[in-house]
């Protein structure tokens, strides 16, 4: 019997739900005195024979003495989209062409930066070739039918393809930002048996199953074929497998049994009990997405038995009769409703009647276990860990149901639990520089775990005076100036202004206020005392127009040295003056005879 190999791994992840930490070699390492840590299991060495601690995935440390919790968790938001298969896998029944995977990442204890990456596995023809993985996220490389939102922790598929189903999947997984190295988009990827016996609380994966097709309804001696080209469309390169499934899904089963590989029909003639239910068309090819040869479409099929009746022959009423369950003349049976009839057992009156395709069968209700005709006991969800409180909250018991407590300085639901602000204790006091005089001290605290919402009560700084300090000695410093005094006289006298050297005074030895206490100037009013004019300097004189000859000359000066002004005086004296200059013509000439010497001209004034 041949085992298809996703299938045995993926089933190894629905083992969990029994036991939550797989640990096969537990005993052998309490044997050799190894002692694991609470969050590390017993791992064997095949190339040195050894055992040793190794701590669960997510976790980090030795094994022994330290197995770090990585401080935040992935889980599931909607449970209740799920067919409830375990903590780690979520199965879903893709009975619509769009679905939305969400996650959520929950912190424990502090404040953790985080990224949640997606991916989708694309299970390999084995044992030719590899499985590969894709990586959906960041947002910029999803294909365009896939969008990621709410921060990373929703996937939704706008569009379902023939190689979304199971056995392929997608799992969602949360890393630290200081952790996320550069990785390739594909990869060859097989998922570790280590990982699938301890899954990590910091992944999650999503499977889609599709509606079963059923065939039928048979009865055992009949014959039955299946051709795969009447339901999905077929390439040269592809390559079908058969696989013979005693449950809906091989996740949670590892009694898959191949049937055919190769064929695009298999015809099971005979038909006897054990070949009724489920049978599974597995078709690889080759991708563009991936390298290798991987799942690109599948088909299940139901074959569904007549369990309406039982037939010794030809099927007529001679031959046929109705089993239990059913009523009619042998050859058309119809279900009996129980409930509506209760023909055979009462419920308990907490119970409700389900009638069923030939029974039926009494079911308590939600928080409540038994067979429900003669008992429902409450199930207590704390004591068997099947309940939804945070790690760390306190799980109360009720009947019928539970509720989460968060433990002391922590707030939330009891699923979700935030450490409650709170001031951290204060710092030090700061240290004294001065040595007198007055100076303050400060110390400071800060409000812890923002991420709850809250405000701490209070003052986040404190102050008081440093002690000890004698008082410093002060140096004597000048007040302002007063205002000036009245003049003594209207046109001239003094004015005078002072100030006191008590800003302050100086005290306890202190030098005194250097300059002078008070001021004297002249006073000037411009307004009211006259000016007499005063005249400026000579300019110089003209240049004398003429080269020989007599000519004038003239100079002046102006009474602006000052201008008179207020009723002043004008200058005395005149500010124009003229003066010859050149020389007489029968000097010039005498000048022009050229055996007789040039005297040089004279200004004649």
């Amino acid at each position: 019997m041949l085992v298809s190999r996703l299938s045995s791994v993926l089933c190894l992840i629905a083992a969990q739900i029994l036991s939550k930490i797989h640990d096969p070699y537990k005993q052998e390492c309490i044997t050799r005195k190894v002692h694991c840590h609470p969050e590390a299991i017993c791992q064997f060495d095949e190339l040195t024979s050894d055992y040793y601690c190794r701590c669960l995935p997510g976790y980090k440390g030795d094994g022994i003495n330290l197995c770090q919790d990585p401080g935040f968790r992935i889980t599931i938001s909607n449970a209740s989209a799920c067919d409830g298969f375990g903590e780690q896998v979520c199965l879903l029944k893709a009975t619509e062409r769009k679905v939305t995977f969400k996650v959520l990442v929950s912190t424990s204890g502090h404040y953790q930066m985080h990224e949640v990456r997606w991916y989708k596995l694309y299970s390999g023809q084995s044992p030719q070739f590899y499985s590969y993985r894709r990586r959906l996220s960041p947002v910029e490389h999803v294909a365009p039918r896939m969008a990621v939102g709410n921060h990373g922790q929703a996937l939704t598929l706008l569009s379902i393809n023939e190689d979304d189903f199971y056995p392929n999947l997608f799992w969602a997984e949360v890393k630290s930002h200081a952790a996320s190295p550069k990785m390739a988009m594909v990869e060859a990827y097989d998922l570790p048996g280590f990982q699938m016996l301890n899954p990590s609380n910091l992944r999650y994966y999503f499977v889609l199953e599709s509606v079963p097709i059923e065939i039928g309804e048979f009865l055992e001696g009949d014959t039955i074929a299946i051709h795969l080209p009447q339901y999905l469309q077929l390439s040269a390169s592809s390559f079908v497998r058969w696989i013979k499934e005693t449950r809906p899904m091989t996740l949670l089963d590892s009694q898959a049994v191949v049937l055919a590989n190769g064929l695009e029909g298999i015809e099971i003639g005979r038909l006897m009990a054990a070949d009724f239910g489920f049978v599974r068309a597995l078709v690889y090819d080759f991708s563009p997405d991936v390298p290798g040869r991987v799942l690109v479409a599948q088909r299940l099929f139901f074959i569904k038995k007549d369990i309406s009746k039982t037939c010794n022959g030809s099927r007529d009423e001679k031959n046929c009769r109705c089993n239990q369950g059913f009523e009619g003349n042998g050859v058309h049976c119809v279900d009996i409703d129980e409930c509506k009839k209760e023909m055979l057992m009462n419920c308990l009156p907490e119970a409700k009647c389900v009638n069923t395709y030939g029974s039926h069968f009494c079911r308590c209700p939600k928080g409540l276990e038994g067979d429900g005709l003669l008992s429902c006991i409450d199930i207590d969800e704390c004591a068997r860990d099947s309940h939804g409180c945070n790690r760390d909250a306190a799980c109360l018991n009720t009947l019928g149901s539970y509720f989460c407590v968060c433990p002391s300085g922590f707030i939330g639901d009891g699923v979700h639990c935030k450490a409650k602000s709170s001031w951290s204790p204060w710092s030090p006091w700061s240290i004294c520089s001065a040595t007198c005089g007055f100076q303050n001290q400060m110390r400071i605290r800060q409000c812890t775990h923002p991420e709850s919402g809250m405000r701490c009560v209070g003052h986040s700084a404190d102050l008081k005076l440093c002690p000890n300090l004698r008082p410093c000695q002060t140096n004597g410093h000048w007040s302002e100036w007063s205002p000036w005094s009245v003049c003594s006289e209207t046109c001239a006298g003094l004015k005078r202004r002072v100030r006191m050297c008590d800003h302050p005074a100086p005290s306890r030895g202190g030098l005194p206020c250097k300059g002078e206490k008070d001021e004297l100037i002249m006073c000037s009013d411009d307004n009211r005392c006259p000016v007499d004019g005063l005249w400026s300097p000579w300019a110089s004189w003209t240049p004398c127009p003429i080269s020989c000859g007599l000519g004038v000359v003239s100079r002046s000066r102006r009474c602006n040295n000052p201008s008179p002004q207020h009723g002043g005086n004008n200058c005395s004296g005149h500010g124009y003056e003229e003066g010859s200059c050149g020389f007489p013509e029968a000097f010039c000439k005498y000048l022009a005879k050229p055996s007789e010497s040039i005297i040089p001209g004279k200004l004649i004034q």
